[in-house]
C-alpha cells in the first residue's frame, strides 16, 4: 500500500485524488509520503517459503544436476512432502539462480608449508603380472610451491592412502601443517560442513606426523582447485597417449616426468618454478618427520552375534550388547584386537595365541546385568533361599551340591524345590527335604512327591532304614521307588 501510494504521487495524483482511489483516508496519504521522503521507500519483506525447511537437501540435489521433477519426486519419497510441483519448480529456478550469481570465488594463499592438497584420478588400465588392472594416481601438491608428488595405486584404501603420504612426505624431506583431503572414505567416515569425522586410522596416522587433516566442503571444488588442477594435468601430460609394458614402465616414467619436468617447468598460474620455490623458501620450513616408523593396522569388518560376540579368526570376542547386529570395525594391533564403531572404540581384547581355534574371550561387563551372573552366584541365591525355607533344606541344599556327579546346570533341581514353597509352604518343603535326606533322595521329584503324597509330616524313625549299606539282591535304584511312590504302591 505504501508503495502504491507513492507512486501515484510520483506520478501526479495530489493527496485527495490518491485517498478516493485508493479508498483510504487523506491524512494516511500525507503521513506515508512523507515518511517516504524523510526515511525513504520500505522495502517488501521477503515471504517464507515452506521449502526453506528442506533448502539444504534442494541445494544438494541442484548440484547433483538433478531436474525439479526428479527433486520434487525425492521430497515425497524422503519426507512425506505434500505441496505442489510448481512451488517446488519455482524454488529450483532460485536455488540455480543464486548458485550461478556465486560461482565467483577468493584466491587462497598460504605460507610456506603450511598446507598440502591430496586427491586421486583415474588414468586408465595398467598390466601388472600379466593381467590389465584399474590403475589411479595419487597426488599431492603443496599449495605454495606447486611441488608435487605422484604415485600409481590400483586401490583407494586406508592403508594405500596412509602408505602414499609416507611416500609424499618422504619425496618432501618433511611434514606440512594441514592436509585437504577430499571426501574419500579412506580419509573421512562422515562429511558434515561443521565437524567432519575423520578415518580412525588416517587421524592416528596424522597425529604422529604432527599435521591437521581438514576435509574439502562438499560441493566446492575451489577448496581443493590446486590439487584438481595438478591430477588433471598429470592425467594429460604425463599419462595420456602413453603405453607401458607394465607397471615398473608406468612407474619409472611417472619419476622421470615429475623431476624432468613438472616440478621444474614455470607453473601457469605463479609464473615460477615450483622445484625452486620450493627449495629455497619452503623446504626448510616443513615439519620435520617422525624417528619412529608408523605402522599400519590392519581392520576388517564384521557383524556382532545376539550372543555379543563377533568372530575373528575362528575364535569369539565380545562386544558390549548395546551392538548386537551391528557391523563393526575390528582391527588387529600387536597381541590386542581393537573393536571400534563409528570410530569410538567399544572393546579390547587379548588376541588367542597358538593358533587355537573355538575359544570364547568374554567380558562380563559386555552383557547387561540381568544375564551377567554367574553360576556360583545363582548357587549362592539359592543357598540363602533354602535356608529361608528351613535348616533341614538348607541341609539338603549342601548334600545336594556335595553329591558325586553334581554339575553346575543342576541348579534348576534347587530352583524347582523353591518353588514349591509357594504352593505347599516352608514348612511342608522343609519337612520333605528332612524325609528326603532321611532316604538319601536328593532330587527335586522325591522332595515334590512327598509333598503331593501329604506325607512330609509322617515321623520318620531313626533306628529303621530303607538303604541298604552294601549292593544286594535286593538293591534297587532310588528312581523306581520314585515310580512306585507315583503308583501309589508305595505308602510311607
Amino acid at each position: 500500500m505504501h508503495t502504491t501510494i507513492y507512486t501515484l504521487f510520483k506520478q501526479g495524483y495530489n493527496k485527495s485524488q490518491i485517498a478516493r482511489l485508493l479508498n483510504v483516508d487523506r491524512k494516511t496519504v500525507r503521513k506515508v509520503i512523507q515518511d517516504i521522503e524523510q526515511k525513504g521507500e520500505v522495502e517488501r519483506k521477503s515471504k517464507n517459503s515452506v521449502l526453506d525447511n528442506y533448502r539444504q537437501f534442494i541445494e544438494a540435489k541442484v548440484n547433483k544436476g538433478l531436474s525439479a521433477k526428479k527433486i520434487y519426486q525425492d521430497l515425497q519419497a524422503e519426507f512425506g512432502f505434500e505441496g505442489s510441483y510448481s512451488n517446488v519448480r519455482r524454488y529450483v529456478q532460485k536455488v540455480k539462480q543464486k548458485i550461478a550469481n556465486s560461482k565467483v570465488y577468493m584466491v587462497l594463499t598460504t605460507l610456506p608449508a603450511e598446507e598440502a592438497q591430496v586427491d586421486f584420478g583415474y588414468i586408465g588400465k595398467i598390466k601388472v603380472d600379466g593381467k590389465f588392472k584399474k590403475a589411479w594416481v595419487f597426488t599431492m601438491v603443496l599449495s605454495y610451491s606447486r611441488y608435487m608428488y605422484a604415485e600409481i595405486v590400483f586401490d583407494q584404501t586406508v592403508e594405500t592412502f596412509i602408505q602414499c603420504h609416507k611416500n609424499a612426505f618422504k619425496y618432501f624431506g618433511g611434514v606440512v601443517e594441514v592436509v585437504k583431503i577430499d571426501n574419500l572414505k579412506a580419509g573421512v567416515l562422515n562429511v558434515d560442513f561443521y565437524e567432519a569425522q575423520i578415518q580412525k586410522d588416517y587421524a592416528s596416522f596424522a597425529s604422529h606426523y604432527g599435521f591437521l587433516p581438514q576435509p574439502c566442503r562438499v560441493y566446492t571444488p575451489t577448496d581443493k582447485g590446486k590439487v584438481e588442477s595438478a591430477v588433471k594435468y598429470v592425467k594429460q601430460n604425463c599419462f595420456s597417449g602413453e603405453e607401458f609394458k607394465d607397471i615398473d614402465e608406468a612407474r619409472e616414467h611417472l619419476k622421470n616426468w615429475l623431476d624432468d619436468v613438472a616440478n621444474v617447468r614455470v607453473h601457469g598460474t605463479t609464473k615460477k618454478v615450483p622445484k625452486e620455490v620450493f627449495l629455497s623458501e619452503e623446504k626448510e620450513k616443513l615439519i620435520a618427520l617422525p624417528i619412529e616408523e608408523y605402522h599400519i593396522s590392519r581392520s576388517s569388518i564384521h557383524k556382532v552375534t545376539t550372543n555379543c560376540h563377533l568372530i575373528y579368526k575362528g575364535n569369539y570376542y565380545s562386544v558390549p550388547y548395546e551392538y548386537a547386529g551391528y557391523e563393526v570395525e575390528v582391527v588387529e594391533m600387536g597381541s590386542f584386537l581393537r573393536v571400534f564403531f563409528e570410530g569410538k572404540e567399544i572393546a579390547l581384547h587379548q588376541i588367542v595365541k597358538n593358533n587355537e581355534k573355538g575359544k570364547y574371550v568374554t567380558n562380563k561387563e559386555h552383557y547387561p546385568s540381568s544375564k551377567n551372573i554367574t553360576i556360583e552366584d545363582i548357587l549362592s541365591r539359592q543357598r540363602d533361599k533354602m535356608a529361608e525355607i528351613g535348616n533341614w533344606a538348607l541341609e539338603f541344599f549342601e548334600e545336594f551340591i556335595k553329591q558325586e556327579g553334581f554339575k553346575k546346570y543342576d541348579y534348576r533341581s534347587i530352583s524347582g524345590i523353591i518353588a514349591l514353597k509357594e504352593r505347599y509352604g516352608a514348612e511342608a518343603v522343609d519337612n520333605a527335604c528332612k524325609r528326603a535326606l532321611s532316604f538319601r533322595g536328593l532330587s527335586y521329584k522325591v522332595v515334590k512327591n512327598i509333598c503331593e503324597k501329604g506325607i512330609s509330616d509322617l515321623p520318620v524313625y531313626e533306628d529303621e532304614s530303607y538303604i541298604n549299606e552294601g549292593t544286594t539282591e535286593l538293591y534297587r535304584d532310588i528312581k523306581e521307588y520314585n515310580k512306585l511312590l507315583e503308583m501309589g504302591e508305595l505308602q510311607r
